[in-house]
């Protein structure tokens, strides 16, 4: 990873530091870091998205994300039935 990547980021191996009552709303903790490739053009339109949004690129991300991905209970309901088919 290069250095100015990195820069003022905490590491996974260090404390992080839970969201408090005392913290802003645009506070948020983190405890993975999620390194992928994503084409040019998706990362050009999330860039742009967090200006408009005033909200930091991570937020946009997880935001974003965790409306696309299915929740917790829903996935555990698909693994059962693939279970339960492969049965």
């Amino acid at each position: 990873m290069s250095p100015t990547y990195d820069a003022g980021m905490a590491s996974n191996t260090e404390a992080q530091q839970p969201h408090g009552a005392g913290q802003p709303p645009s506070v948020m903790a983190y405890d993975t870091r999620l390194a992928t490739r994503i084409p040019r053009a998706v990362d050009q339109r999330l860039r742009l998205f967090a200006v408009l949004v005033r909200k930091p690129l991570a937020h946009v991300l997880s935001d974003v994300l965790a409306a696309a991905l299915p929740t917790d209970a829903e996935l555990a309901a698909r693994l059962q039935q693939m279970g339960e088919r492969d049965r």
